[in-house]
Order: C-alpha cells, then sequence, then structure tokens
C-alpha cells in the first residue's frame, strides 16, 4: 500500500487543489494534483441530498481517497495533509 500525502496547491472560495506526494520510497515523487469542489452549488446538492456538515465531510473524504486511488491505481494510506485538507474544507463550507 502506498504512502501519499497531501499538500495544499491553490486554494479558492469554491474549490481547492492538491498535489499527490508517493512518500512511499525515497526520492518522494508527485503522482499528480487533485481538485476538490466546494462551491455553493455543489454544497446545495448535498444538502439536497439530505446530509449535514459531517455527512458532508464523510463525501469529502471519500471522494479525496476515491480520486487519488484513481491517480495511483491502488490503495494507499494517509502520510500527512489528509486531515488538514478537510480542515481546509470544512473552513470553507460552514
Amino acid at each position: 500500500m502506498r504512502k501519499i500525502k497531501l499538500e495544499t496547491a491553490l486554494e479558492f472560495g469554491s474549490r481547492a487543489d492538491f498535489a499527490i506526494i508517493d512518500v512511499t520510497d525515497k526520492p518522494n515523487k508527485k503522482r499528480g494534483t487533485i481538485t476538490i469542489d466546494y462551491a455553493p452549488a455543489d454544497i446545495n446538492e448535498l444538502k439536497e441530498r439530505g446530509l449535514n456538515i459531517d455527512g458532508m465531510m464523510d463525501y469529502y473524504r471519500t471522494r479525496i481517497y476515491d480520486l487519488v486511488k484513481h491517480y495511483i491505481s491502488g490503495d494507499w494510506e494517509d502520510a500527512g495533509g489528509l486531515e488538514d485538507a478537510l480542515a481546509l474544507i470544512r473552513r470553507h463550507i460552514s
């Protein structure tokens, strides 16, 4: 299983980009960048599904995991940055 660190690359009011850094082996390798959207339209869609803030955060945790898994073609474990990414998202959607 790969060890992945997420680093905030760009932060906007409606989305954020996170760099996917593979820290499993030395040297560390950047594997790509994911974009997470949290614009009002995205949040309204989640609210229409009946999600509260905790449900939305579960959605975003799963979304991030699945996007990174797609980029690296396999399961991964957090080596740092996931909780920071989720805190950034929570700050914008609260």
